[in-house]
């Protein structure tokens, strides 16, 4: 229940971290509109159809990069999302080509930098236990159907994939951690994404499958990709046409934001 909780001060981080995020954000929102309006003028494994999907994570690439990126040990994190990102949109490339067990090893590592990322602190295996059963479900389910191969590849990306939404979900804290609960968002939402992909292509087609599995993709990563504001340097370049306001706010956000 702590994490339904609001109030004046969480009200207050919400207004600041869109503060510090919308401008940044813009490019998100333009190139994942490109995306939906354009695709379906496009042929799959064109290169107009790999630019338009990689570009919402390339744009994601530049958020990240514009939230004060240094190459220094307290910004491990942001390299770390930065890094996953990359190898997510090497997996759009390779999966927009056909090349599925070739996107699943670049998605494969995305996860292991995600994780990494993430960290096992705390622990809270509690989180972890009904993700790897609804994970072994789903794999057994369609265990019959899959090519030699992909019986060997997908129980392994699944683990990382879960393990990955596990990690992220174990950070949430309480309401305060906005961004990290949208962080924990984007997870559940990534595996939704590869959920819809897998069952559509090993067990049954799936209305509109292309449509929700991009949705939830680009929800996912713009909610990953979002919790590096809460890391060193990400707030203290937000601009305001009220400065001293601001810096109060932004006070407040970086205060409540420390673990």
């Amino acid at each position: 229940m702590a994490l339904l909780l609001t109030g004046p001060k969480t009200t207050t981080e919400w207004r600041c971290m869109a503060k510090v995020a919308a401008p940044r954000m813009i490019l998100f929102l333009i190139t994942f509109i490109l995306y939906f309006s354009l695709i379906s003028l496009t042929e799959k494994g064109t290169v107009v159809s790999t630019v338009l999907k990689c570009l919402p994570i390339v744009s994601l690439w530049i958020f990240v990069l514009l939230t004060g990126f240094e190459l220094k040990k307290s910004h491990k994190y942001k390299h770390l999302i930065l890094v996953g990102l990359i190898f997510s949109c090497s997996g759009d490339i390779l999966l927009n080509y056909d090349l599925f067990e070739a996107g699943m090893a670049g998605f494969g590592l995305a996860q292991v930098f995600y994780i990494s990322a993430f960290g096992f602190h705390p622990l809270r295996p509690w989180f972890a236990l009904p993700l790897y059963g609804i994970g072994a479900a789903a794999v057994g389910l369609m265990f019959n159907n899959l090519p030699l191969i992909i019986k060997i590849c997908l129980p392994i990306y699944g683990a990382l994939l879960l393990t990955m939404c596990w990690r992220s979900l174990s950070r949430i804290d309480s309401a305060k951690n906005i961004l990290r609960m949208a962080c924990g968002l984007g997870s559940i939402l990534f595996v939704i994404s590869d959920s819809i992909i897998a069952f559509d292509k090993f067990y049954t087609p799936i209305s509109n499958a292309q449509v929700g599995i991009m949705v939830t993709y680009y929800v996912a990563q713009f909610g990953i990709a979002l919790s590096v504001i809460e890391q060193p340097g990400s707030v203290k370049t937000a601009k305001s046409s009220s400065p001293k306001r601001s810096q109060n706010d932004v006070k407040i956000f970086e205060n409540n934001m420390e673990p």
